[in-house]
């Protein structure tokens, strides 16, 4: 299933894909400043000749927010948010080819960070260039092209831009960082998204490690981390904490008939023989995938030098996804109560907290996003009500006043997204730049461009 794509999309194949390419040669890390700093250079040296204007709102230790402006006829505003920082490689030994090469193989583009998000950041440079051009340069509405660069540890410091320059960037609609395609191939949608909560608790109830003799009497750190831990959650996947979800967003019956059409991922992610999903009739996985808070292990440290010993403490790192509705200062209190009640000696400490954004699919924005998708792909789009994936869309709302939709990207369920050999293919890519840029033309075409929109 390939986009239609634009001639000069398939005539200029090679420099798109080599300037993605280039853009994911930079290890940006987030916090590394040098590489932050070079790719930061790279995006402003491609977008000055498409913008009125771009400027740089610093975030110390994190490196420069980049905004570029362009005006259009209308004083109606879209923006366009992604990030150009990313996740560390991991064990380089288990990817194979060096995670910051680039390479191309059998049709894919392997690379940390080549879908999440590099393929937005360079390839919306692209979808912009070519509808600027076909406008002679007179475009209907005004653009604001955004790039964060934290946003893999959770954009600190962005709430502070976005309050102190929210009337230079206030808009009207925000075109986030793209979403997945389905195993099909089918587009996706999504919209708002989803918060987080990342907590680090620690454990000691030894003075020293002890001899394996002693484990018939002694407390174990470790063993009494991981009952608290499985405390949190039920066997079949649901947070099992009293009053941590009781304000989520439930879905209505037109909800649900749309998320029946969301593919959960299945054997692109399995073992052969392994089902990877946890004991949930299959007629409740979407509805769960798309409404149910989540909790997953982040982090489980021992001193490794007690290999052979009872661990006198530990630490670990539990991280919730929020749906809409869910507080997270709420959620911290309601964990913090539920441990302290299981296990009075596990200290709770909050590592970071984003609040999830709600945005309602029946608008005129999310209209025309869906519209685009099918024009551009032939197939109707797979439209999620929440996005899976966690991100600060709730500081545009509350700042911008401007509702998030995510549009189809170029990753697939398979891309090992935050994995080794993390990847995307480059016809996905080139369809994506193709769907951006149906994006924006059937923006202007429903009439985004009017006051009323």
């Amino acid at each position: 299933m390939t986009a239609v794509r634009d001639p000069r999309i398939d005539r200029d194949a090679d420099l798109i894909v080599s300037e993605w390419q280039e853009l994911c040669r930079i290890p940006t890390v987030a916090g590394d400043l040098d590489a932050i700093l070079r790719a930061a250079d790279w995006i402003e040296q491609r977008l000055r000749p498409l913008m009125d204007s771009v400027e740089r709102y610093d975030i110390p230790g994190y490196g420069p927010v980049l905004a570029g402006f362009r005006a259009g006829r209308s004083a109606r505003t879209l923006m366009l948010y992604n990030h150009y920082d990313v996740q560390p490689a991991g064990n380089e030994e288990r990817w194979s080819s060096p995670p910051f090469a680039a390479e191309i193989r059998d049709g894919a583009m392997f690379a940390r960070g080549a879908c999440d998000d590099k393929a937005d950041a360079a390839g919306r440079l692209t979808s912009l260039r070519l509808w600027i051009d076909e406008h002679g340069g007179d475009l209907p509405f005004s653009i604001i092209y955004l790039a964060d660069p934290c946003e893999e540890i959770g954009s600190p410091g962005l709430d502070d831009v976005l309050r102190q320059h929210a009337d230079r960037l206030a808009s009207d609609a925000c075109l986030w960082e793209s979403y997945l395609r389905e195993e099909d191939g089918r587009p996706a949608v999504g919209f708002g998204c989803r918060g987080s909560l990342e907590i680090e608790l620690s454990l000691s109830v030894l003075a020293a490690a002890q001899h394996p003799s002693y484990s018939s009497i002694l407390r174990s750190a470790p063993l009494e981390m991981m009952t608290a831990i499985t405390s949190m959650r039920t066997t079949d996947g649901r947070v099992a904490v009293a009053g941590f979800a009781d304000r989520a967003i439930r879905p209505d019956e037109a909800a649900r008939t749309r998320t029946s059409q969301v593919t959960v991922p299945a054997a692109s992610i399995a073992l052969p023989g392994v089902d990877p999903h946890l004991p949930i009739p299959a007629r409740d996985l979407s509805t769960r995938f798309i409404y149910e808070p989540s909790m997953s292990l982040s982090g489980f440290d021992l001193d490794p030098g007690v290999r052979q010993s009872i661990p006198a403490s530990c630490t670990a790192r539990v991280r919730f996804g929020l749906v809409p509705g869910i507080d997270p200062e709420t959620a911290f209190d309601a964990v913090t109560a539920h441990l302290r009640e299981v296990d009075p000696d596990i200290a709770v400490s909050l590592v970071r907290a984003m609040a999830p954004a709600y945005s309602p699919v029946d608008s005129t924005f999310g209209d025309a996003v869906v519209r685009a998708a099918r024009s551009a792909f032939a197939a109707e789009p797979v439209v999620y009500d929440v996005m899976t994936g966690a991100g600060p869309g709730a500081v545009f709302l509350e700042h911008l006043g401007a509702p998030i939709i995510s549009p189809t990207g170029t990753l697939r369920p398979a891309g090992n997204m935050h994995g080794d050999d993390e990847h995307g293919f480059v016809e996905d890519f080139l369809d994506h730049v193709a769907f951006t840029l149906e994006v924006l033309r059937e923006l202007d075409r429903g009439g985004f461009a009017e006051a009323n929109a």
